[in-house]
């Protein structure tokens, strides 16, 4: 029902590919470290890498089972798979070409091993740049890679054509998911055991295609994971027959003045239509009859003060605030009266840039079970250049998470989600035209009404960027905000349908 195609920039949907798993991310370090002990109990070393080769062979036959296959081999592990591909591939009865970085005599341990189980001829790069094919196997460099490629190398990454990768594609880091200079544009990449941050994170995800992780055999432990329903379908709510409004929740959303009313009524809406049993607007007084003319199902409340506010708390399971809710010092003062209150708390746009000047007075107020949402700029604003120093997105939103005291939703087609123990999911199920004004409210009312259903904070933002994404799917072209929550009544009984 969610078999959404393996990567949004392929031409044709991988045959061995079976999407709605719930896929481990590991760095490159953290993926030799996973193989040593593998290798530490007896396993052979070149038994996985011909069980990685082989995986690669198997996977490129069976979803481009024609035409000529140029082999790129360099001179280390992914050059070891290159080769036992190579040769996997042949016995297949295809057409193929191998060419290597160094002189087949020049390799060393289970790289050369790998290079006696191919029985043809193997040329250099230079004779690559000029030979006829129809698709490259990049088995160059893999993740790990840490400079530029140059001379033959960066001209064949530069090329174009039909690629497939082994691991992550020459040219990008693995790890800071980032072209290091020229790299190859793969149509799919086949990696092992987990995937790379490379493979989830942008720039470099864009390079990658669809991503095929194939079992070698090597056991891997992280708490870092890909986002989809395989991680948190079980803890997806849904009332059961003596559940009535007040025990599914009161979500409680701040709106703003009376000309910046909309932003807060999307976030309501989103947060009760995802669940929630209640959902009640705190409306500034002046706005109370432009919000009473929009509103049916969702209540209303007047507040004119911080007073206000901790009484309106007093009855909420989760406060949102922040949509249009005006940087001034009155939102600090509501956020400040909302984080002293026994509710949990999504904070989201002017809630966090209202405290731009003084994050610090935030973050010691912010509780492991709230929630903030910023996009780039507000989480500039908070954390200043933590993004840009840091090595990923994933480390710079943990290191955030830990500093705020709370969990960190950073938006983007990457969304990455981590709470501050380090616990972390990174979500691409998401589409282009999510790019529109109040999409990051209903992402916010649709987190804050699965926390007001019960659902711990992080795989409650977890379901709702997800949805989020789907949603967007689902409408595609022409979205508006307002169609998003929507969209949602067909999706979770689609997903209620997977755990009933």
């Amino acid at each position: 029902r969610f078999r959404a195609s393996w990567n949004t920039g392929a031409k044709r949907r991988l045959a061995c590919y079976e999407p709605g798993m719930g896929r481990p991310i590991l760095t490159p370090d953290e993926m030799r470290a996973a193989e040593q002990a593998v290798f530490a109990t007896g396993v052979d070393s070149f038994e996985v890498m011909q069980r990685a080769g082989d995986a690669v062979a198997e996977f490129l036959h069976a979803n481009w089972p024609d035409g000529r296959i140029q082999v790129l081999c360099g001179p280390g592990g992914n050059g070891g798979d290159g080769f036992v591909a190579a040769a996997k591939l042949a016995k297949l009865w295809r057409d193929v070409q191998v060419f290597s970085a160094v002189p087949v005599a020049e390799l060393k341990g289970d790289v050369a091993k790998a290079a006696k189980l191919w029985d043809g001829p193997v040329g250099t790069l230079e004779e690559a740049l000029i030979a006829d094919h129809d698709l490259v196997l990049d088995a160059l460099y893999g993740g790990g890679l840490s400079r530029p490629l140059e001379g033959t190398a960066a001209a064949l990454a530069q090329r174009g054509g039909r690629v497939i990768s082994v691991d992550v594609p020459s040219g990008i880091c693995g790890l800071r998911a980032r072209p290091l200079g020229p790299c190859f544009a793969a149509e799919g990449t086949v990696t092992f055991a987990a995937l790379r941050p490379a493979h989830v994170l942008q720039p470099g995800a864009a390079f990658c295609g669809g991503v095929f992780v194939a079992d070698i055999g090597v056991p891997v432990q992280t708490r870092l994971m890909e986002n989809s329903p395989a991680l948190w379908l079980r803890l997806l709510p849904q009332p059961g027959m003596g559940d009535h409004k007040h025990s599914r929740g009161h979500l409680k959303v701040l709106s703003g003045g009376i000309s910046s009313t909309g932003a807060a009524r999307l976030a309501a809406r989103a947060g009760l239509r995802i669940g929630a049993g209640l959902a009640t607007l705190l409306s500034p007084p002046d706005a109370l009859m432009v919000n009473a003319g929009h509103l049916t199902a969702i209540m209303l409340q007047s507040i004119a003060n911080a007073e206000d506010v901790a009484e309106a708390a007093e009855t909420a399971s989760v406060l949102v605030a922040g949509p249009a809710a005006g940087v001034t010092p009155q939102t600090i003062s509501y956020v400040e009266t909302m984080l002293a209150s026994e509710a949990r708390v999504v904070l989201d746009a002017d809630a966090l840039t209202a405290f731009g000047d003084k994050p610090e007075d935030l973050f010691g107020r912010l509780r492991p079970r709230d929630l903030i949402t910023p996009h780039p700029g507000e989480f500039r604003r908070l954390f200043g250049n933590l993004q840009e120093d840091a090595v990923n997105k994933v480390e710079a939103v943990r290191e955030a998470a830990a500093k705020a005291g709370c969990c960190v939703l950073l938006k983007g087609p990457d969304t990455v989600i981590a709470e501050p123990g380090g616990g972390a999911v990174v979500n691409t199920h998401a589409t282009r035209w999510l790019a529109t004004a109040g999409s990051g409210d209903v992402l916010a009312g649709f987190a804050g009404g699965l926390m007001a259903q019960g659902v711990d904070t992080l795989p409650a933002a977890s379901m709702a960027a997800w949805l989020h994404g789907e949603a967007g799917r689902r409408v595609g072209a022409g979205l508006i905000s307002e169609d998003l929550e929507q969209q949602i009544p067909d999706i979770l009984s689609a997903l209620h349908g997977e755990i009933s």
